[in-house]
């Protein structure tokens, strides 16, 4: 059983106290301390227990003083009207760190399992990824990954937009410009370039060319028909699509356990809009079929699922995926990465699911971000006012770091693009894993890349900083060794380590990676302020002294380590 932090053990201590003076034992909740420079811990249940019990709460406090004596845990005092203070006795916070010190998950428990779905990333075919695709891809991939921590099943959906009118009009564009390409459509000599330049193209002249529109509406309807040259060709959009979506994931640490399509549920729509009317849960209306939400929905429109002309939308497209991922992978939860402004849609969604029965008792929610903004607050774009790939962007933040590298290190070669590369990636996953994700922030290159305040880079240098310190003293003979000994600024440092269990269990409860974030950059800061305030390699501090003091960085460095890893933040060897 993993050991509980010291908050849990003041907890438990306070409420048998509570207890034992026939109060209830909620009273004695306890939380962090509002001045910590008074306390670690306090407990304001006694107001309420007066209040409740009819007794005066200073005399309660001081009655229940005399039941904390010799708890060999923490100093127990009285503040204002009735407020108990616990401040941690030193050899409770040297056990604590030793604890932290010796357990791989610094005390964080594994909890019974439970299995999850999550749907993040969502790029369209033919077009490369942009800034607007950070947000679900890291949020995403970082929520998969503290789950699978924490000791959940989890599995990972890209689900991309692979079908529809957009395909059908790059493929009547290729087949008025570039003909030669659907007589072998399999091994067409497509390149991503090649795509990216004619989508935007083929949009653009849908809008101003009728007969154009008609004809690619025809294309679209023989694509997905199955209609020889134009589903080969769509097949190969979507493979060489693939491959480049594939390559701009990897660079961000961002994988997937299905990489399934909108195409993957076409077939399935036609029956499930007849077996939803046949048990009347969809109705025609104005020639369209659609679902009426119940009240307790709320003010929502219905959701269409096919309109008078006879196509399907996204409405169709999801119910049929939750119809399937219930029915066959049957997780838990099903966890949607999406952008906010597809919040009303979501509740339309789920609240069709859960209506007609297609939820199967799986929790449907709805993982909302806001925008990426650039420095004018608008959103992202390049400085010709366009969209910013992603590939482009991590080039950018690549020579960025590599210049600031070249500035105050000795790297060259591989080793100089490989640590660029690092911070480049900490930077970008940090700038956006340090907002809450229902906010929208700005993208500020400059700033994100700093090797101070908040941001990856720091992180990823407080670590490389302890580890030199740590290579120094073994080359002077000495090792991490027991934490026998408090020294400046450990106590801060202690509390802040033993505080990630809790983090880690309000990540999960708020599904907000920003929470285990900024608890990475608060434990940081405690390590630099212990760093600073201590010597280890000088001529006055004793070989105890200096081991103990490693041993405690130790401990703070291996919870930062593995919380970077968690979030998927790589640690370069140097910087």
């Amino acid at each position: 059983m993993t050991q509980a932090t010291l908050s849990e053990q003041v907890e438990t201590l306070c409420q048998a106290a509570f207890v034992a003076a026939g109060f209830d034992a909620a009273l004695g909740t306890v939380k962090t301390s509002d001045r910590p420079d008074l306390a670690d811990f306090q407990c304001n249940g006694l107001l309420a227990a007066a209040k409740r019990y009819k007794v005066n709460p200073r005399a309660a406090a001081e009655e229940m003083l005399t039941r904390f004596e010799g708890n060999g845990l923490a100093e127990v005092s009285i503040a204002g009207p009735g407020f108990l203070n616990f401040r941690i006795l030193p050899h409770a916070l040297l056990a604590q760190a030793a604890a932290h010190s010796s357990d791989a998950r610094s005390l964080v428990p594994t909890v019974a399992p439970q299995h999850f779905l999550l749907d993040y990333g969502g790029p369209n075919v033919a077009k490369e990824m942009h800034v607007g695709h950070l947000r679900s891809s890291i949020v995403g991939q970082a929520l998969h990954d503290i789950l699978t921590f924490a000791g959940h099943k989890t599995e990972g959906d890209v689900h991309l937009g692979d079908w529809g009118l957009q395909l059908g009009l790059l493929i009547t564009l290729i087949e008025e410009e570039q003909p030669h390409l659907l007589e072998d459509p399999d091994n067409a000599l497509l390149t991503m370039e090649d795509l990216q330049a004619w989508y935007p193209k083929a949009s653009a002249r849908s809008k101003e060319d009728a007969p154009f529109l008609d004809r690619a509406r025809s294309t679209t309807q023989a694509m997905q028909s199955g209609q020889g040259s134009y589903y080969a060709m769509w097949k190969r959009i979507v493979e060489v699509s693939s491959v480049a979506l594939q390559r701009d994931f990897a660079r961000l640490g961002v994988s997937f356990d299905y990489w399934y399509g909108e195409s993957r549920y076409q077939a399935a729509l036609d029956g499930l809009v007849t077996q939803l009317k046949e048990k009347g849960d969809a109705v025609e209306d104005d020639g369209a079929v659609i679902i009426r939400l119940p009240e307790e929905a709320g003010d929502i429109p219905p959701l269409m699922l096919r309109n008078s002309k006879g196509g399907y939308g996204y409405g169709a497209t999801d119910l049929a995926t939750i119809d399937e991922r219930t029915g066959e992978n049957r997780p838990d939860t099903l966890l949607y990465v999406v952008d906010a402004r597809q919040r009303t849609h979501f509740q339309q969604v789920f609240a069709a699911a859960k209506k007609t029965g297609l939820d199967r008792g799986t929790g449907l929610e709805h993982i909302a971000f806001g925008t990426v903004n650039g420095p004018d607050g608008k959103p992202f774009k390049t400085r010709a006012g366009g969209v910013m790939r992603l590939s482009e962007l991590m080039d950018m933040m690549h020579e960025a770091a590599k210049t600031r590298l070249a500035e105050g290190s000795d790297l060259t070669g591989d080793m100089l693009e490989k640590t660029a590369e690092d911070i480049a990636v900490a930077a970008v996953k940090f700038g956006e894993l340090s907002h809450d994700r229902e906010s929208n922030y700005i993208f500020d290159m400059d700033q994100f890349l700093r090797f101070e305040g908040k941001t990856g880079p720091y992180l990823q240098y407080t670590v490389v900083r302890i580890r030199s310190l740590f290579d120094r003293a073994a080359a002077a003979g000495v090792q991490p060794g027991d934490i026998c000994k408090l020294g400046d600024n450990a106590r801060e440092l202690i509390l802040c380590a033993d505080d990630l269990p809790a983090q880690m269990a309000r990540t999960i409860e708020t599904r907000k990676p920003s929470v285990l974030a900024m608890h990475l950059y608060s434990l940081a800061n405690r390590m630099n302020q212990f760093y600073a305030a201590n010597k280890v390699l000088a001529d006055d501090v004793s070989p105890d002294h200096a081991a103990a003091r490693l041993g405690l960085l130790k401990m703070a460095e291996a919870q930062l380590v593995t919380g970077l890893g968690i979030l998927g933040i790589p640690v370069p060897d140097r910087m």
